[in-house]
């Protein structure tokens, strides 16, 4: 029987902080998160989970923006008298300045590195720019839509294909909705496609449920998915990744 679970996550920032507002143009304003997830189960077999990420928001000067998101995962699973298996061992680094053209309108430029061993992913290195725009934003929601394009290295550990190299478009469409003055609903859908083979395009999607408790504390319910239709080597069309934790804010 189980005896062991434990699920942690500390974060240093405001609750229902809507980050997109704080990027948008607020003159002065920085912003530090930090959150780290632990899971620990332990019986016949321990799995170990540890997520750790820090994020930084800048509002450099009226209309203009940044951030910067470092994100580290790393799991694995251990039976008695065997070795330890790497379930889980990925990271990524971001970063994004974003500065006002008008009210609606905005310019982004990026960059981003990373890894993941379950892809066979050994490193992605991005930077590309794009326009963003705000559709709706009101006491209860707000929307914005991206459009872009970006350069793309990937190496991955497969013999068939080590190396890739493209452009591809960039588009998302963010979605926040406040259900009330303690629950909000984030969504956020990204379509990416190659520009030398329209079938060769990804699907991605990352949704969250922030409840706060009260003043110091909230629970966090994550999903993210992604859908491949062009994938590399044997790795399926479709990933997915479920958590949940619990956010301690001072």
């Amino acid at each position: 029987m189980h005896y062991v679970l434990i699920l942690l996550s500390v974060g240093c920032m405001k609750a229902q902080v809507n980050t997109e507002d704080l990027r948008a143009g607020n003159a002065n304003g920085i912003m530090h998160q930090f959150s780290l997830d632990l899971a620990v189960e332990k019986a016949d077999e321990e799995v170990v989970d540890i997520a750790a990420e820090y994020r930084l928001d800048v509002a450099i000067k009226k209309g203009l923006t940044s951030f910067l998101i470092l994100n580290y995962e790393n799991g694995y699973e251990k039976e008695k008298g065997a070795d330890i298996n790497t379930i889980v061992n990925k990271g990524f680094g971001h970063l994004r300045l974003t500065k006002s053209l008008t009210e609606k309108y905005f310019l982004e430029g990026f960059a981003q590195f990373g890894f993941n061993d379950f892809l066979d992913l050994n490193n992605r290195f991005l930077v590309g720019s794009g326009l963003r725009l705000k559709l709706s934003n009101s006491n209860r929601t707000t929307i914005f839509l991206g459009i872009g394009a970006m350069q793309e290295n990937e190496t991955y550990g497969l013999e068939t294909e080590p190396e890739i190299k493209l452009i591809r478009s960039t588009n998302y469409l963010t979605y926040m909705w406040k259900l009330s003055d303690t629950i909000q609903l984030n969504n956020t859908a990204y379509f990416q496609v190659a520009s030398s083979d329209a079938k060769d395009y990804r699907v991605l999607y990352d949704g969250g449920l922030d409840i706060a408790l009260n003043k110091s504390f909230s629970i966090a319910i994550k999903l993210n998915y992604r859908y491949d239709n062009d994938p590399h080597g044997t790795l399926g069309n479709t990933y997915i990744q479920f958590s949940n934790g619990i956010t301690f804010t001072f």
